[in-house]
Parts: structure tokens; C-alpha cells; sequence
């Protein structure tokens, strides 16, 4: 039986938020923030739960953040808001790598043990400083709900088809040359599945690999589809139209989507 090692910092369970419910006291910030941050802070963790060398965290920070905020303006909250949350990361890492060390449990001063680096993942998000600190920080990044641009019929009947990856590589060149082309149409999109995930008012979520795993194409789906995606794994091909499509934190972004 692993024994428990506990923080010397001050806890909030995180069992109510594993669940799918945010705090009551929380603002219900936007689609995709906390499922962004929470990838973040997770595969920080991991890098240095990997690594067992010197400087691990150090390592992880540059890394990662390399890919992270690759294209942000650098000195600005949304900027410092990513590379906090991989700093958060790999220093809670290097803590449970420490605990594992010692077949110990990281665990809050409530007895929550936290074995995983999903476990801190789940756990940053519920730390009220820390989530309003970050959290905030993206909101410049958010999809504005008020600003919708007109769909338009084309003679391919107002769909614009193409893959996860090209889609990323045409946001990444030009956002404005993007929305352009895609020009207010439903984006039909064929990829592969990186993530299946759920938001705070439980829509799901599909990732699909853009080329950059920290940058996925993110497609937050309509509720009816939550049964199909009960079905998907990691690694499957699929085909899905949206019927909004935007960049979100340098990756695309799709809203009211369904299965093809």
C-alpha cells in the first residue's frame, strides 16, 4: 500500500471538477480554456515525470513552451498565461516524480491523493488563484459569441472540405486570408482523432491531430452527437462539419459540429 505524501500548500478537491462540474463560484469562462490549460499543465507534468535527469523542469519549460507559444505575442497576459501553466506543470511533476520515488501518493492536506499527472491537471483548474490568474489571461483569445459572419451559398452548396493539418497550416499562415476563404461556409473536416474530451456545460470535444500535439484542431460537437463519440477512439480517422470555424490560441477552432 503506497503511503501519502502532502503538500505543504493549501488544497480544494478536485473530485466535484473531475466530474464535469466547475466550482459554483467560478466564472463559466468559454469552450476549450480550461480543456486547453489542463492539456498544458498535464503534459508538463509528464515531460518531467519522464525525464529523470538533472534540470528536468527546466527542460520541459523550454520545450514545451516552445511549442505552445509559438506565434504568441510574447508580454502579454494571454503569452504568460501559457507559459504559467507549464511552469505549474513541470514543478508539480518533478513533486509526484519525487512521491513515486518514495512509493508515496502526492496528496492534499484532505487525503485527495494525486498519482497522475492528469491528477494535477484536474487540480490546477480548481485552485482559484491560479484558474482566475490563467483563465483571465486567454479570455483576449476567446471566441467572441456576438460576432458571427454570415454564411453564404457557393455552388458547393456552403461547404468548404479539407483535413485537420492542411486547415491548420491555413490558419497559421493567415487567419484573414483564412476566414476568407472559408468565407462563412460549414468546414467539413477529415482528421485523426488526438483527444476526446468534454467542456464545462459537457459538450464534447474532438481534437484532431494538426501537426503540433499541443495545438490541436479543437470541435466542440452538438449534443446529439455524444453518443457517436462515446464510440471513438484515439488514433481513428473521421469526417466532421462544423458550422462555425475561428482560431483559438493559434489552432482552429469549430463550433456546432456533427458527425459526417
Amino acid at each position: 500500500m503506497k503511503k501519502i505524501l502532502a503538500l505543504p500548500l493549501i488544497f480544494f478537491s478536485f473530485l466535484s471538477f473531475a466530474d464535469g462540474v466547475p466550482p459554483a463560484d467560478v466564472q463559466p469562462y468559454p469552450d476549450y480554456l480550461a480543456a486547453y490549460v489542463k492539456t498544458l499543465v498535464t503534459a508538463s507534468c509528464d515531460r518531467v515525470l519522464s525525464d529523470d535527469g538533472k534540470n528536468s523542469i527546466d527542460r520541459a519549460i523550454k520545450s514545451i513552451s516552445a511549442s505552445a507559444t509559438k506565434g504568441m505575442t510574447s508580454n502579454t497576459d494571454s503569452y504568460y498565461a501559457v507559459y504559467n501553466a507549464i511552469v505549474f506543470g513541470a514543478e508539480m511533476g518533478d513533486k509526484l516524480k519525487n512521491a513515486k520515488k518514495q512509493k508515496m501518493i502526492l496528496a492534499t492536506k484532505d487525503k485527495i491523493g494525486i498519482d497522475s499527472c492528469g491528477g494535477v491537471g484536474a487540480y490546477a483548474l480548481i485552485q482559484k488563484d491560479f484558474r482566475k490568474m490563467t483563465l483571465a489571461g486567454l479570455m483576449p483569445l476567446a471566441p467572441q459569441s456576438g460576432v458571427v459572419k454570415p454564411k453564404t451559398t457557393t455552388s458547393d452548396e456552403g461547404i468548404y472540405r479539407t483535413t485537420a493539418k492542411a486547415l491548420a497550416e491555413l490558419y497559421s499562415a493567415n487567419e484573414v486570408a483564412a476566414d476568407d476563404k472559408i468565407d462563412g461556409r460549414n468546414v467539413e473536416i477529415t482528421g485523426i482523432v488526438q483527444d476526446i474530451t468534454k467542456n464545462f456545460t459537457d459538450d464534447v470535444v474532438l481534437k484532431l491531430e494538426s501537426g503540433n500535439r499541443f495545438m490541436p484542431v479543437s470541435l466542440s460537437m452538438e449534443g446529439s452527437e455524444k453518443p457517436q463519440a462515446s464510440k471513438l477512439r484515439k488514433g481513428q480517422k473521421i469526417v466532421v462539419t462544423c458550422g462555425k470555424m475561428q482560431l483559438f490560441i493559434g489552432a482552429p477552432s469549430g463550433s456546432d459540429c456533427k458527425f459526417n
